[in-house]
């Protein structure tokens, strides 16, 4: 029984496609985190620091090394704060 070699076409494309889009998408989370790899298990202290290191830095995936904060820290506040109302 001859083999279909018309099928080999369809099933190289779609083969292609499904890894050349595993790589693209694995290069773009490598330039959005600085060349670094994707971030996974994050808990609720990581989301913390990672809020700090974007408040401090202005991104969540650069972090300082400094003993001190900047001076602009020191009224950048991660609090969110309710207007009063009155009734």
């Amino acid at each position: 029984m001859p083999i279909p070699t018309e099928a080999f076409a369809s099933f190289a494309i779609v083969g292609i496609i499904g890894f050349g889009g595993r790589y693209i998408l694995n290069a773009f989370q490598h330039f959005e985190n600085d060349g670094k790899s994707r971030r996974w298990n994050v808990d609720k202290w990581d989301r913390q620091m990672m809020e700090r290191d974007a408040r401090m830095t202005g991104n969540v995936n650069r972090q300082l090394a400094q003993p001190r904060a900047p001076r602009q820290f020191s009224t950048n506040s991660a609090l969110e704060l309710e207007k009063a109302s009155f009734l």
